[in-house]
């Protein structure tokens, strides 16, 4: 009885050896697929042995290679194999396929508010979804270059998010100093006093991203730029409590990262800024067609915000209503620092 225990545990031992050696061998062929295969570069039998011998000093043979291929498939790993292609293997999908890593990588330059350093690393790890053969940096260095000037100094963006993210799931408040820039192009406290905020959601708009949140002592969501905010602490409090709802018609009511409460804005608009109108505002705006040249655009958003965007396209907005906004753009025209002395 003791002999036939002992070979039992023996031949236990050994298919569990076997079982760990498939398993590796597995991810030797995978490791070698995703990192040297793409359409372009198919590895045949010996190709992928050679590397692992190369590589993980391993040798495998013919037969161990493709039981591992078969195992891979079996797992829901698509490789195209030589029924497919009469070439070899190469790992047909991906976690991205390679225009959505460009594209990806696209977004990251437009996005100042991460730094150089940090567009680097993102972009790095996004072309590693790739195989070796297109990640290369050098294709964008020039472009990391000359965004350069447009990234934000702060270092503490990706920390901030992470902080953020937790005290809005621990339904904490935060405290924080919000910065500006100085003539001295340095980014400094806008007030002495730190802030502090019961955070509800973080969002992108205008190329910025934000964090919107209730401020003490005031009962309207306020916008925060991620990038300028700084020495973040998580507090002991709870934060004030908004509805999904709430939350939501401050935030699709924001423009240019104004918030405040909605009102109805009538303006006439040239035809050729169309798309920039709904763009800005959506398409569940009316319009109606009033001339040759020109529309009218009625919808609801915060006045604050449209007082800006209208004044950045001066020669082809006029702000109909409400009064009072159109009298605050009139104001700011007069005021403005070209008029004659």
């Amino acid at each position: 009885m003791q002999i036939f225990v002992q070979r039992l545990c023996y031949n236990i031992s050994i298919r569990r050896r076997v079982m760990a050696n498939s398993r590796l061998n597995a991810l030797y062929v995978l490791k070698i697929l995703y990192d040297y295969s793409d359409e372009e570069h198919i590895l045949s039998n010996s190709d992928i042995a050679k590397k692992i011998e190369k590589i993980y000093g391993q040798s495998l043979d013919r037969r161990t290679i493709s039981s591992a291929i078969n195992d891979l498939q079996d797992f829901g790993i698509y490789i195209s194999t030589y029924l497919d292609n009469r070439s070899g293997y190469y790992l047909e999908t991906r976690e991205l396929e390679e225009s959505e890593t460009r594209l990806l990588i696209d977004a990251i330059f437009s996005l100042s508010y991460i730094n150089e350093a940090q567009s680097k690393d993102i972009i790095k790890k996004l072309l590693e979804t790739q195989s070796i053969y297109k990640r290369s940096m050098s294709r964008y260095i020039n472009k990391i270059e000359r965004s350069s000037d447009m990234k934000s100094t702060n270092k503490e963006v990706f920390l901030n998010v992470e902080l953020i993210n937790e005290a809005i799931d621990k339904a904490k408040k935060i405290k924080f100093n919000y910065l500006e820039y100085g003539l001295d192009k340095k980014l400094h406290p806008r007030r002495e006093k730190p802030y502090i905020v019961s955070p509800h959601e973080m969002l992108a708009m205008n190329q910025k991203y934000y964090l919107a949140a209730s401020a003490e002592g005031h009962e309207d969501v306020v916008l925060f730029r991620i990038d300028l905010i700084d020495n973040i602490e998580i507090l002991d409090e709870i934060k004030e409590k908004i509805s999904d709802y709430e939350l939501d018609r401050h935030i699709k009511k924001a423009t240019y990262a104004f918030i405040g409460e909605a009102e109805r804005v009538v303006m006439r608009c040239d035809k050729g800024i169309l798309g920039y109108v709904i763009d800005e505002f959506g398409l569940d705006i009316n319009i109606r067609d009033e001339s040759e040249k020109y529309f009218i655009a009625d919808f609801r958003a915060p006045s604050n915000g449209i007082e800006y965007w209208a004044l950045q396209f001066l020669p082809y907005v006029e702000v109909l209503e409400p009064k009072e906004l159109r009298e605050n753009i009139i104001d700011s025209i007069k005021a403005n620092l070209y008029k004659d002395n």
